[in-house]
This record gives C-alpha cells, structure tokens and sequence, in this order.
C-alpha cells in the first residue's frame, strides 16, 4: 500500500500548525508533511510542543517544509555573509526536522523571475547543493529539490544537469500542480528523474474548458494511480501528500474528503499491482 497523507501547507492562514496533529489523528492521517510557516515556528520550544502532539496522534512526519523566500534564496548567493546568515535558518529547519523525526526536507531553491534573476549559472549553484545536501544528512534528513514553476527547476532537464554536475546524489518531491503550471508532464520528470523521487506533492487539475483549474481531488482529471504506479516501477516507496491551496475549500470536512479520495485512487484495487 503506497503511504499518503497531508502537508499542513493545504491549512495556509486557517489553522494553526500546532493543531493539526489532533485534526489528523481525528481524519485518520498517518503520515505529514509539516509546513513550518515562520522563524517562530523552528525554535526548539516550539518544536518539542508540535513533537508531542505529534508523537500522542500517531502522526509520522515525512518532511518538513519551511516558507521558502524567509531564506532560502540566499542560501545561493554569490555573498558569503548572505549565506551564511541564510544557512542558520537552514540549520534551524533542519533541527526542526530531525527533532521531528522527519525523512526529508523539501527546498524550493533559487527564484528566477523574468528581468531579475541574477548569478544563476548551475556550474555555481552546484557545489553549494552538495554543500545544503551534506548539512542535511548531517540532521538525518534529506534534501530534496522541488520543481517549482518559477524556481530553479522548473523542467527535468535542469534537474538532470543539476545532477550531473553534483558530486553527491540529490533527492526531488515532485509537485503535480506545479508540473502542470510549467506545462510539463508529470510523467516527463518521473521519466528522467524517478529515481530520485522521494515524495510527491498531489493535487488536481480541471482542464476541461479553456485554462486549467487547480482543485481537490477528486474534481479533476489528474490520474493519480497512474502516476504513482509510474514512480512504483522506478523504486519509490515514500508518501504521496495533499498539497492543497487553502482558497480550494472552505471547510476543513473538504479537504478531508479530498484526502480520502486521493488516498481511495492511488490504492483501490491493490491487488491488481
């Protein structure tokens, strides 16, 4: 059975970080991703509070996933006192994750932005990944680089060459909705990547009428089964997670519902694999 379950970011502005462990543990969630929202939220005290309330659910924490533009883009800037200020928020997401019990640590990288994007020459950003991998695995976790439509790695063409020119594996949480806004296949990136695929961020899209329409499962026409068997037959045995955004519903019974019926596609009829 293919582990699924939420990321927190799906409550964005509507509950609190802290609440959601007794909220799963009432839907049946096992598995989580936190979103960890603001630098108040990766001090330790708060930390060992989410830790608890997590440990009395029963919730399994895949990933953490911080607020990306709080740091990470300086994590990659050609000045020193930049990244080095940025790698103490790094640091401290990292401990977060690793108190927390978490696998991964989902990064979205660099912003490039039509006009301003500045010193983004892979060559360089290169070494500084296997730097940000090797701080990771010194917590217990993993990094692993998101495709984002306006990050580093909106194509699995980057993300290849990103891998060619590391000395040391790197890791990737696929992102459907972000896929799909790229214009991208998600199929395209499990075929040139899906070994390094780790865990995915689901949610669903209705391309029926002239633009597509990002929604909770299961009111589009992504085909999660489909693409989870894909990932099944390169390895994958992490989580597939409800990423949702928080404008999609207006009660926490619908994301509920959404996840159960995400969870109902991807392992209805398991005997069939």
């Amino acid at each position: 059975m293919v582990k699924t379950g939420i990321s927190t970011a799906s409550f964005f502005d509507k509950l609190m970080l802290e609440d959601a462990p007794e909220l799963f543990h009432r839907w049946g969630v096992v598995h989580a991703e936190y979103y960890l929202n603001s630098w108040s939220e990766y001090a330790q005290d708060f930390v060992k509070l989410l830790k608890k309330r997590s440990d009395d659910a029963g919730i399994r924490v895949v990933a953490v996933h911080p607020m990306s533009l709080q740091f990470e883009p300086l994590l990659f800037t050609p000045h020193p006192r930049q990244r080095e200020d940025a790698e103490k928020g790094y640091a401290a997401v990292l401990k977060a994750g690793e108190m927390l019990g978490a696998d991964h640590y989902v990064m979205h990288g660099p912003v490039v932005l039509n006009g301003v994007a500045k010193n983004l020459q892979l060559e360089r950003l290169a070494p500084i990944f296997d730097r940000l991998s090797d701080m990771a695995e010194d917590h217990g976790l993993h990094l692993t680089l998101e495709n984002v439509s306006y990050s580093i790695m909106p194509t699995p063409e980057i993300g290849q060459r990103i891998h060619e020119l590391m000395t040391r594996p790197l890791y990737h949480t696929l992102d459907i909705k972000q896929s799909l806004r790229a214009g991208v296949d998600p199929f395209a990136f499990i075929d040139a990547l899906g070994e390094h695929i780790i865990a995915v961020h689901a949610c669903d899209c209705d391309r029926s009428g002239n633009t597509a329409r990002y929604c909770l499962p299961p009111n589009g026409s992504v085909d999660f089964r489909a693409i989870t068997d894909a990932l099944l037959q390169k390895g994958f045995s992490g989580a597939v997670l409800l990423e949702a955004y928080s404008d999609m519903f207006d009660t926490n019974e619908e994301l509920r519902d959404a996840f159960y019926a995400l969870d109902r596609q991807i392992n209805s009829q398991e005997e069939e694999r």
